[in-house]
């Protein structure tokens, strides 16, 4: 059975995720994109909720994100959006990146955003708290999405979705460069489901 995946990234990096995305490795049944070119990109734009719907819209039916990191891709608002809804979905994370990948310009080496994030769980097990690094001195909170409930969450293995917060690549810690993955990325995608608590088939 071919999980749906979601993908996100930093539009800069779009020529990069279109290899990617357009690869023999990943197929239409496993992606699935809020933005499917510039111009259903540029319309989204208008509004922050037109935005909101088209990747809350993307999101459904997926059981893993895969965060394409670029240089940039962890200042990215949208980005970080993304991995909190993919939270209150109870969704696996795995981190690819992608600099040196596709035309020129290539992106760059990039931090990962799960390294910029915290999830606070809170004691019902029921949900998070999210924060966000403010690039000084701490965490504060996640204005966009300050908090998610989880909306399945006995899908979370137990250290996922209680006791303190943590870093959230310090427990989401699969990363792999493109170049790694492509050989056996519906592997990949399968351990980063299984780290969130999916069977096989589920």
């Amino acid at each position: 059975m071919a999980r749906s995946v979601f993908f996100s990234f930093d539009y800069d990096d779009i020529m990069a995720v279109n290899v990617m995305r357009f690869s023999d490795v990943v197929l239409p049944a496993n992606r699935n994109l809020p933005f499917g070119d510039k111009s259903m990109y540029e319309e989204a734009k208008k509004t922050e909720g037109a935005i909101k719907r088209a990747i809350d819209s993307a999101l459904k039916g997926t059981t893993v994100t895969v965060i394409l990191v670029g240089l940039s891709t962890w200042r990215s608002d949208w980005v970080r959006y993304e991995i909190s809804k993919s939270l209150e979905r109870g969704n696996g994370l795995l981190v690819v990146d992608i600099d040196g990948v596709g035309p020129d310009p290539k992106p760059l080496r990039g931090a990962s955003p799960l390294g910029n994030m915290m999830a606070a769980p809170w004691n019902n097990g029921e949900g998070f708290e999210i924060w966000e690094w403010n690039g000084n001195d701490r965490y504060i909170e996640f204005a966009m999405l300050p908090r998610v409930r989880n909306k399945d969450s006995a899908r979370y293995p137990a250290r996922f979705a209680s006791g303190d917060a943590y870093r959230l690549d310090a427990k989401f810690d699969l990363r792999v460069h493109w170049t790694d993955a492509q050989g056996n990325f519906p592997d990949r995608i399968a351990a980063a489901a299984g780290q969130a608590g999916f069977t096989q088939t589920a």
